[in-house]
């Protein structure tokens, strides 16, 4: 199994233990996190190379699905993809079981919805959407404006990305944005100020209220510690 994951370049697999640690993952995922050996991810936890917020989502989820014996499917998270920029992904994943019941790990997939088309017809048009957003999250999105663009109604779409993603179009585009600036600060020497105006925000102030919201420190503090 770990042979034939190893030969699908656009899907990310890994297996985690009880403890939220990575037990194995495929050649494609070592890739995307800058990894070259397999040694260098066995044991960690996305604690490990996530900021806080978005690790402790992720390990909780892994929690809830070894608690309750359900998996996920094609549900949307963030990750950093191999640039280091925090990008949305499309992430399957089910809770090993024993034959007695008891939870050993977690098993998944990932995938980019950057790779995918957003003209493909098996997409709904939420992912068509969170697409859209992804590409160019800098963009001035309106949601009435991408609603129309895929071919349904404000409410039918804020119903479908509750459903898809538990959040609503206008949250999603807010994060999108805050996760592009993330990157940026990441990855550019360019002034908080001017990634406020960049993104769409009145003010720095705004921005960094909207920033500790939702990744749990301002953007001075993020840029220092990663």
């Amino acid at each position: 199994m770990y042979a034939l994951f190893d030969r699908l370049p656009d899907t990310y697999f890994f297996v985690k233990n009880q403890r939220s640690e990575f037990a194995h993952v495929n050649r494609a995922l070592l890739h995307r996190l800058g990894l070259t050996d397999l040694s260098q991810i066995v044991g960690t936890t996305d604690h490990d190379r996530y900021p806080r917020q978005i690790a402790d989502q992720l390990v909780a989820s892994d929690r809830e699905m070894m608690k309750t014996g359900r998996g996920i499917v094609d549900h949307a998270e963030v990750l950093f993809d191999e640039a280091g920029r925090l990008e949305w992904y499309s992430t399957t994943k089910y809770p090993l079981i024993d034959e007695t019941g008891n939870a050993l790990g977690v098993v998944g997939i990932t995938r980019s919805y950057s790779g995918r088309n957003p003209s493909q017809p098996s997409l709904s048009a939420a992912e068509r959407v969170i697409e859209l957003i992804s590409k160019d999250p800098a963009a001035s999105h309106r949601v009435a404006s991408l609603a129309k663009e895929v071919g349904i109604s404000e409410r039918q779409l804020h119903r479908q990305f509750l459903q898809l993603v538990k959040i609503s179009p206008r949250e999603f585009i807010v994060r999108s944005r805050i996760q592009a600036s993330a990157a940026d600060l990441r990855n550019s020497t360019e002034s908080i100020a001017s990634l406020a105006d960049k993104y769409g925000f009145c003010d720095q102030s705004a921005f960094t209220r909207q920033f500790r919201s939702i990744l749990g420190t301002t953007p001075g503090q993020y840029r220092r510690t990663v």
